[in-house]
């Protein structure tokens, strides 16, 4: 790959986006990419590789025009207890909406799509949402507040199912619920996954009451 200017990558990545949000062109190509970028698709090529290296940057370009996924990053990178979970878990809700027309075709398009799967996979669970809920429950379990039989990892597996893309379209966009219903279900649904796999006696305090 050749190095290119920021503002010609910046260019590239927001007409990716543009395509996949706004038009819903999950299937859009290189040569379509270029032309809507205004670049050749060699540059494209040079640039990026190929059409999944474009998908992943594109996702990754999105997260860095605001602080949400960094706040993310920071929770996840530090956060210790079940009050980290949830901040975590309130982060990725105020995100999800702005990222949810591309994300719900990545997550929809993994299934048979190679290009997207890797941003899917980039995005969900090496750079993103998995990766810090692994992290926290994992440090829950290390400060005793899961019991010794239960896989921190399962459970953030069993967090994942609750806040995938699919799960806003099923029940704010299809069924109607409203933002704040969906987030404070979440809410209520991780705090019995802890209660669950907490301990026979938790530590007082280790319950989260959400707004």
């Amino acid at each position: 790959m050749t190095k290119i200017g920021d503002e010609t990558r910046a260019g590239i990545l927001e007409a990716a986006w543009d395509l996949m949000a706004e038009q819903r062109r999950l299937d859009a190509g290189m040569a379509e990419i270029a032309a809507a970028a205004g670049v050749s698709r060699q540059t494209l090529f040079y640039a990026f590789g190929n059409r999944a290296g474009v998908l992943v940057a594109m996702a990754r370009h999105k997260d860095t025009q605001g602080d949400l996924v960094l706040r993310m990053r920071q929770i996840a990178a530090t956060g210790r207890d079940a009050h980290a979970l949830h901040a975590f878990v309130d982060a990725w809700l105020d995100y999800l909406p702005v990222v949810y027309p591309v994300a719900i075709q990545l997550e929809s398009g993994s299934l048979s799509d190679p290009d997207a799967n890797a941003a899917w996979q980039d995005r969900i669970f090496s750079q993103g949402v998995r990766m810090g809920l692994d992290r926290i429950l994992g440090q829950i379990a290390s400060n005793g507040g899961l019991r010794a039989d239960q896989d921190p990892s399962r459970l953030a597996d069993l967090c994942l199912t609750l806040l995938v893309p699919s799960a806003w379209r099923y029940l704010v966009v299809e069924r109607g619920w409203t933002a704040r219903d969906f987030r404070r279900s979440r809410h209520a649904l991780i705090d019995a996954l802890l209660i669950d796999a907490s301990p026979a006696q938790p530590r007082r305090g280790a319950r989260v009451v959400r707004r």
